[in-house]
């Protein structure tokens, strides 16, 4: 596990039309501004996250390797719950057919040696896929950092579900010259460069943040600032309705999720967030019922910059 390296300029003072996003949608994916995302999510089935921009990609959550996740070598965990970490063994098996490197699996600490049992104990009874005897699981503690390659790095934060939870926010560091060089020759700044001379601000971004399952609270006490600074956040909604005579803001809080008119009802708590794309929808709902839901009961402003995804309603309803 490697320490990000010490940073010399936020991305908090960078201008805010850096943030501004562009949606769109294309066999599946959500295109957000540089990044693709393709969200296969339904509540207590399976969810699997796929992130993809030019310079990065990675996987949160692993209940399910849909295609799109197999090239990918980096899968972040949230929680044990089968929905949400029962396909490593697949995915594992997937890359070991196409004879792809072995991918790095970050878990929260708790789960490290469990997963590690589960892996062995699926190479026993297959027999034929040597990846599964010695999976590459790595516990990762809330606040550490992974680096995912030299421009990106992850850091976990604590989230609160019905068992030991963590979120994960990815970072962007980029290198800028420093003002008092700019407008010099190039060469010029070159010749100070090759004399030691630092030439660059670091500039760290908190790009993407991904919660998994989690309550409400963990926005209006976040456990890291950057949660709600980020380009794009991806998080849950798993309950939508509100039931004449039942409360089902606090049906979902003891079921360890977020309802919708929490998020609708605390707009202003995501201001500085560039997009929001709504996850782990409850199968109950229709793909139809979920953009009513949407745009009924969020604020405009919000529901302006907020995207539901439904590809995984919408293929298990045209098979089904």
């Amino acid at each position: 596990m490697s320490e990000a390296k010490p940073t010399e300029l936020l991305a908090e003072n960078l201008p805010r039309e850096l943030y501004q996003t562009s949606v769109g949608q294309q066999e599946g994916w959500l295109c957000v501004g540089q990044y693709k995302v393709f969200a296969w999510s339904v509540s207590g089935i399976e969810s699997c996250i796929v992130i993809k921009s030019e310079d990065m990609t990675l996987v949160f959550d692993m209940g399910i390797s849909v295609a799109e996740s197999i090239r990918v070598p980096n899968v972040f965990i949230t929680h044990g719950h089968v929905d949400h970490i029962g396909a490593v063994a697949s995915h594992v098996a997937k890359r070991g057919l196409y004879s792809m490197k072995p991918a790095r699996y970050f878990v929260p600490e708790h789960l490290a040696q469990p997963l590690q049992t589960v892996m062995k104990a699926s190479y026993e009874m297959a027999q034929t896929v040597e990846a599964l005897e010695n999976v590459n699981i790595i516990p990762v503690a809330s606040d550490e950092v992974v680096r995912i390659n030299a421009r990106y790095f992850v850091k976990a934060f604590p989230t609160i579900h019905r068992v030991p939870s963590q979120g994960y926010i990815v970072y962007k560091e980029e290198k800028r010259l420093k003002e008092e060089f700019r407008g010099m020759a190039g060469f010029d700044v070159a010749a100070l460069h090759r004399q030691g001379t630092d030439i660059h601000d670091v500039i760290v971004t908190p790009e993407i943040a991904y919660t998994g399952d989690t309550v409400f609270e963990v926005f209006t006490s976040p456990p890291n600032p950057d949660l709600l600074k980020v380009k794009l956040l991806i998080t849950e909604a798993t309950f939508l309705d509100d039931d004449i005579g039942k409360n089902m803001i606090q049906k979902a809080r003891e079921r360890g999720h977020t309802h919708l008119i929490e998020i609708a009802e605390n707009a202003e708590i995501f201001k500085d967030v560039g997009h929001i794309v709504l996850v782990h929808f409850s199968n109950k709902y229709s793909t139809k019922y979920i953009f009513d839901c949407l745009r009924d009961k969020l604020p405009s402003d919000l529901r302006a910059k907020v995207t539901p995804a439904t590809v995984a309603k919408a293929t298990m309803a045209s098979t089904s």
